[in-house]
């Protein structure tokens, strides 16, 4: 089975959905952009125009639009999972809009979501194959609470990505193609139709928004994405016991790393977990290769060539998770690995940035 034996009609309406209302939120911007356009100033502000940060917006009315005309089997997975994001999205979106929802009002909108899907599936993790863990696993209030901290976890790991033209939308699309091939691996057809329909929205978007930034997710379509992402990983498993747990770990590599690595540093230099920063991996890579290299760009063509970057080491991971979805000690090897390399990769580019800037420095006093 692939991707070619569960096309259907519904597939066409939900991408034309996505595209057609994504123009939309774009063509519309002189009317609502003093409350939907992104500020110019911030760590990691790089765009040099008025840009709305309400894609979300087209992307949650796509998917409604595909639970209607999508087969049945997978409305039936994809609508509950949309009613319980509803927190996560309203959070995200409110903090689009006014700027003024905290992180953690954030991180406890995503967790209710977590809590919500788990009443409305039944699906929560049960185990990690790890010897200790998985006892305090079978406890179901034990169970439902890591779900939803880690739902809640990559969630917030998605929204921590979202940079640069593509980098989130491309990076979302790669991980659910890996999902959706998993799931046509063992024979789950209804979960790979519901991540084809993922990836088929999020094309429609993707249009406007790489690579030319003509719209960002903002918080409320990267945590809404975010969140669905991080149920696909939970049910994936959970639906096909031939799969490792670890395999979905692996498939999200590169933003669990982002966040892990993100929160350790900033823990080690006493700087609020809450607060963003231009420190990260994607903004060392702006700094470091591509204004280096492509520095006779125009900005916005720059900030696209980003994402590319960030997409292989997205793409590598998730391509030995499909390659290796059973066998748990090479996918918990493979991640070890995924992690040293990013912190190898992240040392050497801020090494580079702190050489870089020191001779800047030189310069002026000169």
């Amino acid at each position: 089975m692939s991707f070619l034996d569960i096309i259907h009609g519904g597939l066409t309406i939900s991408g034309l959905t996505s595209l057609g209302l994504t123009c939309v939120v774009v063509m519309t911007q002189q009317w609502h952009g003093k409350h939907s356009h992104d500020t110019l100033d911030g760590p990691q502000k790089f765009h040099v125009d008025p840009t709305p940060r309400v894609g979300g917006i087209a992307v949650f009315l796509a998917l409604v639009v595909a639970c209607v005309v999508s087969p049945q089997s997978t409305s039936f997975l994809l609508c509950p999972m949309l009613i319980a994001s509803l927190p996560a999205f309203a959070a995200g979106l409110t903090e689009d809009l006014t700027n003024r929802v905290t992180p953690v009002n954030r991180l406890l909108a995503t967790i209710l979501s977590g809590v919500a899907a788990w009443w409305f599936t039944g699906y929560s993790i049960t185990h990690l194959e790890l010897i200790g863990v998985d006892s305090l696993l079978r406890y179901l209030p034990v169970s439902v609470a890591f779900t939803a901290f880690a739902v809640a976890g990559v969630a917030h790991s998605i929204n921590m990505i979202d940079g640069f033209n593509g980098l989130a939308s491309g990076t979302i699309m790669i991980l659910f193609i890996a999902f959706g091939l998993i799931a046509l691996e063992v024979g789950d057809r209804e979960l790979a139709q519901l991540c084809l329909t993922m990836i088929v929205v999020m094309a429609g978007f993707i249009v406007f928004n790489f690579p030319f930034g003509k719209i960002f997710l903002g918080d409320g379509g990267a945590y809404v994405l975010g969140f669905l992402l991080a149920w696909v990983a939970v049910m994936l498993p959970m639906r096909n016991p031939q799969v490792s747990v670890w395999a979905p770990l692996l498939v999200c590599a590169y933003p669990f790393n982002e966040a892990i690595f993100t929160m350790v540093r900033r823990y080690l230099d006493k700087v609020s977990l809450g607060l963003p920063d231009s420190d990260h991996l994607h903004s060392l890579i702006k700094i470091k290769i591509v204004r280096h290299y492509f520095g006779h760009m125009q900005q916005t063509m720059r900030n696209s060539l980003v994402a590319p970057f960030c997409w292989i080491y997205a793409a590598l991971f998730s391509a030995i998770a499909v390659w290796q979805f059973t066998h748990t000690e090479i996918l918990i090897a493979a991640w070890l690995i995924s992690f040293f390399i990013y912190v190898f990769i992240y040392i050497n580019l801020k090494r580079a940035s702190f050489t870089l800037l020191k001779e800047h420095q030189q310069l002026l006093q000169q």
